[in-house]
């Protein structure tokens, strides 16, 4: 096949194809190339139709139904029955941060209840230990970093506290559609940030790095400098967070 037919061919199968940009301009990049972008319901736009983005992420802290037991705040029972217990276990349940939702599983139902009815939550791994501990923002963390939500406990000693709070963000999409570039998904994610509080002191916004703790502990600050350098502890999880805490309770108990 020689080069005029294959050239012939090409401007059949796209009968759009304009021969000059100042008679037709083909697409929206054309228009904004060339300076005549005005936008116009009656003016032909050609392309390929697109597929729309998506929402993508999680919104729960965990997606998985764990069970758990929850203390409810005494008011809110009382308003239903006087006699009522403010704690049930049992249940399985998640945390739902978008809608700000505790969402137990009941049969093949999900049912909801607002944050603000419950004071504390423990889930359980499948051996009965406990897995989570959460407990309302009006009840543990600084005051007035949040009015309505949950604070994790990372860790709970004598000398020092370790709490986490996390927040859902949403990432929206980068896509431009004239120039069909970017991502057309939008995403949630957390970013999680920690507390830390010595003895009977205030708690203190902390950075989840070897530094920051140091600082924190830093009336023992050579032993806690020893213990990451043989353990070789880089303090950028929260399990070596936990180890750190325990060590440095230990430091304090000698």
């Amino acid at each position: 096949m020689n080069m005029k037919k294959i050239i012939f061919l090409f401007f059949l199968a796209f009968p759009f194809f304009s021969f000059s940009q100042d008679e037709l301009y083909q697409s929206t990049r054309d228009d904004l190339n060339y300076g005549e972008f005005k936008p116009n319901n009656l003016a032909p736009r050609y392309g390929i139709s697109e597929k729309p983005g998506k929402l993508l992420g999680n919104i729960h802290l965990d997606t998985v139904f764990r069970k758990s037991s929850v203390v409810f705040f005494k008011e809110v029972v009382k308003r239903y029955d006087p006699n009522a217990s403010d704690s049930i276990s049992g249940y399985k349940l998640r945390i739902n941060l978008l809608e700000k939702l505790i969402e137990f599983q009941i049969g093949d139902l999900v049912k909801g209840i607002d944050f603000k009815a419950i004071k504390k939550i423990q889930t359980y791994d499948l051996k009965g230990n406990i897995l989570k501990t959460y407990r309302h923002s009006s009840v543990e963390g600084p005051k007035n970093f949040v009015n309505d939500g949950f604070y994790e406990v990372i860790f709970e000693g004598k000398h020092l506290k370790v709490i986490s709070h996390s927040i859902l963000k949403k990432k929206e999409p980068s896509y431009h559609v004239a120039l069909s570039v970017g991502d057309k998904n939008a995403y949630y994610y957390f970013k999680t940030i920690y507390f830390s509080k010595l003895g009977n002191g205030d708690w203190q916004e902390t950075n989840l790095n070897k530094k920051s703790w140091l600082e924190i502990t830093r009336t023992k600050i050579d032993q806690m400098e020893s213990y990451l350098k043989e353990n070789r502890i880089l303090m950028n999880n929260e399990t070596s967070l936990k180890a750190f805490c325990l060590y440095y309770e230990k430091l304090n108990k000698i």
